[in-house]
């Protein structure tokens, strides 16, 4: 009992330390600043060899712009390139050790600024992109201009660095070029309207471009119960087409034994929506095998993807 009774003590008071605030993740928190204290030594050369350390591109945390909302994540990273901002210009009000100084200017010399490029073409690619992946059609619109978002903070990050490269290290090679299509490039993306525009025309585009498969082969039997699953399924839905996907059944066996595990058989049926759009629902229809026969139907969805209408036939 008295051990019990302990137990309950500790985990009351584990649980209350974890609730405080400010027991938060520090990355996530715009009130930490990871360059706080990395100055503090006033020696010329730890001050300078700390500094050196922590020069490098500041963290936004890009991959978690997944979702709407994300203004949390964009102060965040905004905070996060300012608190570097800060931090650059402090090393510059002090003083800071020749040998080493020059030691790096060599080393930024010879590294040149091809890591940074690599990024750039990356984030701008895939802001780009953004409406033309398999599952943008179903996602969200509002997620997407977060992944954008996303990445044009990645980039606002490059620019701090870059900035600063040049300034304290100016005989970098790339620093002037990477700094202009930086800023050119963030010219096309102003706001939410930009991002939405580019994403809408990206959609559209893509959905021009999607058809209804040909039917490999006619089974009004299984035509029927996809038909049947479909209606069920998605009310207010016109089914308009479908075309069988397999020609015949395909048998899972167990690799050990050699007997049916189940089979299945696949269709694609293009409807119009009760919003007015039109979509390909491709689904799979199951059928485990249990005491010597096949056991009734289970459906699995694993596409549906938005069309153009005047493509659906």
């Amino acid at each position: 009992m008295k051990k019990i009774f302990v137990f309950g003590i500790l985990s009351i008071c584990l649980s209350s330390l974890f609730a405080q605030p400010g027991r938060e993740n520090p990355r996530h928190s715009p009130d930490a600043n990871p360059y706080e204290k990395v100055l503090e030594d006033t020696a010329r050369g730890k001050r300078t060899a700390k500094f050196l350390k922590n020069f490098t591109v500041p963290q936004v945390l890009r991959d978690y712009f997944t979702s709407s909302p994300c203004n949390d994540y964009q102060i965040l990273s905004e905070t996060r390139i300012q608190q570097f901002e800060a931090f650059v210009q402090q090393f510059l009000s002090g003083p800071s050790d020749p040998k080493q100084m020059k030691l790096a200017t060599e080393n930024f010399k010879k590294a040149g600024t091809g890591k940074s490029f690599e990024q750039i073409d990356y984030h701008f690619g895939f802001i780009e992109k953004q409406g033309t992946f398999t599952n943008d059609q179903q996602t969200p619109v509002e997620n997407l201009i977060c992944r954008a978002k996303g990445s044009i903070q990645a980039l606002k990050s490059e620019l701090a660095y870059l900035k600063a490269l040049k300034k304290i290290f100016p005989e970098t090679p790339g620093v002037d070029d990477g700094i202009s299509r930086i800023e050119e490039g963030l010219k096309q993306y102003p706001d939410n309207k930009s991002l939405l525009a580019l994403i809408k025309k990206n959609r559209d585009g893509e959905i021009a471009d999607v058809f209804m498969p040909k039917a490999v082969t006619r089974n009004p039997e299984q035509e029927g119960w996809f038909k049947q699953y479909f209606t069920q399924k998605y009310p207010g839905y016109t089914l308009v087409s479908q075309a069988l996907l397999t020609a015949d059944w395909y048998v899972k066996k167990n690799d050990i034994s050699g007997l049916p595990e189940y089979r299945q058989i696949g269709t694609a049926i293009g409807a119009k929506g009760p919003d007015g759009k039109c979509r390909i629902i491709k689904i799979d229809l199951y059928q485990d095998y249990l005491g010597g026969k096949f056991s009734s139907s289970r459906f699995k969805e694993f596409t549906v993807q938005e069309m153009a209408c005047e493509n659906l036939k």
